[in-house]
């Protein structure tokens, strides 16, 4: 594949970028959702927890395999870099 080049800009905002320590993914035939929320870790966890959208990304399947793909790339090369990223064995 051919390497393209291309210039990003963004405004102050858009470079801050977001924080977020929860996300969820939705889909349908023609798109994948994917929310991005913070979820404050001082707040005790209720059965009816509020969290803040930060952000939502949509992207057509094939978007997302990319994304997906990159993603997988990315985590092998930080892991080389600085070692395994160690989940908690007890997400809950």
């Amino acid at each position: 594949m051919a390497e393209r080049k291309m210039n990003v800009t963004a405004d102050n905002e858009a470079r801050r970028g977001h924080y977020s320590n929860l996300v969820l993914i939705s889909h349908r035939k023609e798109e994948f959702v994917l929310d991005f929320l913070f979820l404050e870790p001082q707040t005790q966890p209720t059965q009816d927890g509020q969290a803040m959208l930060m952000s939502r990304v949509i992207l057509n399947p094939g978007h997302m395999k990319r994304l997906y793909q990159a993603i997988g790339e990315n985590i092998q090369r930080y892991e080389k870099n600085f070692g395994t990223i160690v989940l908690p064995a007890n997400l809950t």
